[in-house]
C-alpha cells in the first residue's frame, strides 16, 4: 500500500463496502469535468454573478463539497488522478506535454468496463485526445478537432454545445449500464463565449464561457435523466484559473485556491441513500476520493492501488498537490502542498502555512504556524509512495510549437530543480513566453530586452540560460548558442538539449556529431522519434545506408506514422531510386510539419530528383527562411541555382555565408564559383549581338 492508502483507505477490501448500492439494477456513471473553472464562480459556491442554474440544481439534489482540490494545476495530470484515484507521483504524469498516462495504470473506465459498464468518453480539447493515455478502458473515445493535424494549436476545442450534440447522438445506442466521461474546455484561455452569453456576460468573458458550458450541461442532464433514471453524476474541474491570486494570472504554476480549488458535486438518482441530498460538506477532500467514492457506491471492490478515500466518509484526511512546471520549463523550485481542514502547507525554496477561512485558504501565509509538523507530514507522504516514471510524451516538433504558444511551454522532466521559489518570481514568469513569442516574430531586441530582465530576477535558473542559448541561435551566433547548449547538458542531461546540440551540428554539416547527441538523446529518452529520425538522417548523410535502413525498420515499427520518422523514410527511398514513393512521404511530413526547415529540405531534395527544379528551389528558400543558419541547405540551394543558370541569386544567397566563414574553404570556393558564373553571363550579354 502507499501513500495516501497507508493512512487513510476507507473499506479497500476484496468485499463491498458497508453502503454501497443494493439490488439488482447497476446505476449509470455521469463524469463531467469543467477545464479551469474556478469553484467559487459556480452558483453552488455563492458566487453573486453565477449564471449556472443546472449546478444549482444538482447540488439541491445532491451532496457539494465546498474544500475540494486538484492534484495539479494542470489538465493531464490532473485528469489521470481523477481517472485513476492516484497522485501525480504514483500515475508519473507530472506536467502537460511531457508524459502519456501509461497503459499499466488502471483507469475507472477500466474497471467498469471489466464489471459489464459500456464505456464512452467524449473530450473538446488537444490536451484530453487520446493520444495522452485516456483512452483505456473507452468502447468509445470521441476527441476529433476540426482542423488539420498542420493547423492544430492547442487552443483548439469542441464547443460545449458540439461535444454534447455527439454524447447525445452516441448514447442513444447503448444499452444496460452505461459510464460516460464528458470534458467541457469552453472556461480555458482565450475567454470567447458564443451569443448570448457573450452580450449577457459583458465585460465578464470568463462567466460567459462557464454560463454557456453550464447551459449545455444542463442540456445533457435532461436527456442522462430520462434515459438513466437509476444513475450517480459526477460533476468537478481539473483546476481553476488564477485570476491574478497569488500574482498568477492562469494556471500551472502555483498552489493556491485560485487554481488547485475545484467544484465537486455528486448527484445520485435512484440509489435510495447512497448519496446525500442537499449535504454541505466542508471536509478537505482531493480528486483522488472519486475513483474509490464511485466504486463504492456502484458496488465494487477497491484495492490498494487506490490513494483515494469515500467522499461521503469525509474523504482523505488531507489532499497533496504539485506544480513542478516551473521546474520543468524554468528550472525553478518545484511546489508541493498538502491541504487539510486547517489550511494549506506549501513547500519549494522555502515552506510556508496559508490558513483556511471558512471555505478557502488564504493567499497570505500566517508566519505564527509551526512548519516541522506539516513539513515533515509531506516528507511522510511523499517518502511513502511508490513513484512512477510514466512513458514520455512524443509530441513532433509542430506540436510542441502549438504547447508553447498557449503558455504550456514544454519542459524537460530531467530539468534541474533550481532553488528560485515560482512565488517570488511570478510576476515576471509571464516574460518567459513572451521571449519565446518575440523571438517567433523575429523581433529579437525585445526578446533580449525581456530576457535580460529575467535574467536579473532568476539568475543561473536552467530554463533563463536555456531561452538566452535560444536567442543566441536565432541572432545567428550558432557557434556560442551551441557552447550555452553543452554548458546546459552538462548541467542536467537532457534529450531536448541533446537534440538542439544536435541540431546545430547537422546544421554545421558535422553529421559524426550529430549522430553521436542523436544518440545521446535518445539513450535520455528511449521512447523518442525525433532522436530516431535524427539518427538514421545522420547515417545517410554520412553514407551509411544499410544501417540507416536498418534502424528505419526497427523505428517504423514504433511510430509508423510519425512525422519526423516519415522523412527519415523518404530519404531512404530516394537512396533506394523510388522517387514518387519519397514524394509521398516527404509531402505527408510536410503537411505535418510546415515550419520544419528539415522537412521542407527534404521535400526539396525529393522534387529535385522528381525534375522539379523550380520547385526543389522554392522548398529550399522557405527552409533557408526557417532557419538562415543552416549551412548545408544553403550551400544546396547555391549550387541547385547555378545548376539552372539562376547565378545572381546564387551569388546573393551564398554571400551571408561567405562573409560569416571566411576560413571556410568549401564556402569560399563556392561563392567564387558563383562569382564565376554570374561574371561570365554578364559577359555573355554584353557580347551578344
Amino acid at each position: 500500500m502507499s501513500g495516501l492508502g497507508l493512512i487513510a483507505m476507507a473499506g479497500c477490501t476484496g468485499d463491498p463496502p458497508p453502503h454501497a448500492l443494493q439490488g439488482p439494477q447497476a446505476p449509470s456513471v455521469l463524469l463531467i469535468t469543467l477545464d479551469t473553472t474556478r469553484a467559487d464562480r459556480l452558483g453552488p459556491y455563492d458566487y453573486p454573478l453565477a449564471d449556472t442554474p443546472i449546478y444549482d440544481q444538482l447540488a439541491a439534489e445532491g451532496t457539494v463539497f465546498r474544500a475540494a482540490t486538484t492534484t495539479c494545476p494542470l489538465t493531464i495530470p490532473s485528469h489521470s488522478t481523477i481517472l485513476t484515484g492516484k497522485v501525480p507521483p504514483s500515475h508519473g504524469v507530472r506536467d502537460n506535454g511531457d508524459f502519456v498516462l501509461g497503459e499499466e495504470q488502471v483507469l475507472l473506465s477500466e474497471r467498469l468496463k471489466a464489471a459489464g459498464w459500456s464505456t464512452a468518453a467524449f473530450t473538446s480539447a488537444f490536451p484530453t485526445q487520446a493520444r495522452w493515455g485516456f483512452d483505456q478502458g473507452f468502447d468509445v473515445y470521441h476527441d476529433p478537432l476540426a482542423r488539420l493535424p498542420t493547423q492544430l494549436d492547442w487552443r483548439d476545442e469542441r464547443r460545449a454545445g458540439e461535444v454534447i450534440d455527439d454524447a447525445l447522438e452516441t448514447l442513444e445506442s447503448f444499452e444496460g449500464p452505461v459510464f460516460a466521461w464528458v470534458h467541457l474546455f469552453d472556461a480555458h484561455w482565450p475567454y470567447d463565449p458564443p451569443a448570448p452569453f457573450d452580450v449577457e456576460h459583458l465585460g465578464r468573458p470568463y462567466d460567459g464561457e462557464i454560463a454557456y458550458a453550464a447551459h449545455e450541461v444542463g442540456r445533457l442532464m435532461e436527456w442522462w435523466d430520462a434515459r438513466h433514471p437509476t444513475s450517480l453524476t459526477i460533476i468537478t474541474s481539473d483546476h481553476g484559473e488564477g485570476m491574478g491570486d497569488g500574482g498568477e494570472q492562469t494556471h500551472g504554476f502555483l498552489l493556491h485556491d485560485g487554481t488547485i480549488r475545484v467544484p465537486l458535486i455528486l448527484r445520485g438518482r435512484g440509489l435510495g441513500d447512497a448519496v446525500a441530498v442537499g449535504a454541505d460538506r466542508r471536509e478537505s477532500v482531493g480528486h483522488a476520493d472519486i475513483v474509490p467514492t464511485v466504486l463504492n457506491i456502484v458496488g465494487l471492490p477497491l484495492d490498494d492501488e487506490l490513494q483515494g478515500a469515500d467522499l461521503r466518509d469525509g474523504g482523505s484526511p488531507f489532499s497533496y498537490s504539485e506544480a513542478l512546471t516551473g521546474q520543468f520549463n524554468l528550472g525553478l523550485a518545484p511546489l508541493y502542498s498538502v491541504t487539510d481542514d486547517e489550511g494549506r502547507y506549501t513547500e519549494g525554496a522555502w515552506g510556508a502555512f496559508y490558513p483556511r477561512l471558512a471555505d478557502r485558504v488564504l493567499t497570505m501565509e500566517d508566519g505564527t504556524v509551526p512548519l516541522r509538523p506539516y513539513a515533515e507530514r509531506l516528507d511522510s507522504f511523499q517518502g511513502a509512495l511508490d513513484e512512477t516514471i510514466a512513458p514520455s510524451a512524443s509530441l513532433d516538433a509542430e506540436a510542441m510549437e502549438q504547447l508553447m504558444a498557449l503558455g504550456y511551454m514544454g519542459g524537460d522532466a530531467s530539468a534541474e530543480a533550481g532553488d528560485v521559489d515560482p512565488r517570488d518570481v511570478i510576476d515576471v514568469v509571464p516574460l518567459t513566453w513572451q521571449v519565446r513569442q518575440a523571438m517567433a516574430a523575429g523581433r529579437l531586441r525585445i526578446a533580449s530586452a525581456m530576457l535580460d530582465e529575467l535574467e536579473a530576477r532568476m539568475p543561473g535558473t536552467w530554463g533563463v540560460e536555456h531561452l538566452r542559448a535560444r536567442l543566441l541561435q536565432a541572432q545567428g551566433r550558432p557557434g556560442e548558442a551551441l557552447n550555452r547548449y553543452v554548458d546546459l547538458f552538462h548541467r542536467s542531461p537532457s534529450s531536448t538539449v541533446a537534440l538542439q546540440v544536435a541540431g546545430l551540428q547537422a546544421s554545421f554539416g558535422d553529421w559524426a556529431e550529430a549522430e553521436s547527441w542523436f544518440r545521446e538523446a535518445l539513450v535520455l529518452q528511449p521512447a523518442s522519434p525525433e532522436a530516431m529520425g535524427g539518427i538514421v538522417r545522420s547515417l545517410v548523410e554520412q553514407g551509411d545506408i544499410p544501417l540507416a535502413r536498418e534502424l528505419a525498420d526497427e523505428y517504423l515499427t514504433l511510430y509508423p506514422d510519425h512525422a519526423e520518422l516519415s522523412l527519415t523514410r523518404a530519404g531512404l527511398y530516394l537512396a533506394d531510386g523510388r522517387v514518387e514513393d519519397a514524394w509521398t512521404e516527404a509531402d505527408y511530413a510536410l503537411k505535418r510539419m510546415p515550419r520544419s526547415p528539415w522537412a521542407h529540405a527534404t521535400a526539396a531534395q525529393v522534387q529535385w530528383a522528381r525534375g522539379e527544379a523550380d520547385e526543389s528551389i522554392v522548398l529550399l528558400q522557405e527552409a533557408l527562411k526557417l532557419d538562415p543558419y543552416q549551412l548545408p541547405m544553403r550551400l544546396r540551394l547555391v549550387n541547385h541555382l547555378l545548376e539552372v543558370g539562376r547565378n545572381a541569386e546564387a551569388v546573393r544567397t551564398i554571400a551571408p555565408a561567405a562573409r560569416l566563414l571566411p576560413e571556410d574553404a568549401v564556402v569560399q570556393e563556392l561563392a567564387e564559383t558563383a562569382r564565376d558564373a554570374l561574371d561570365a553571363e554578364v559577359n555573355r550579354v554584353k557580347t551578344s549581338p
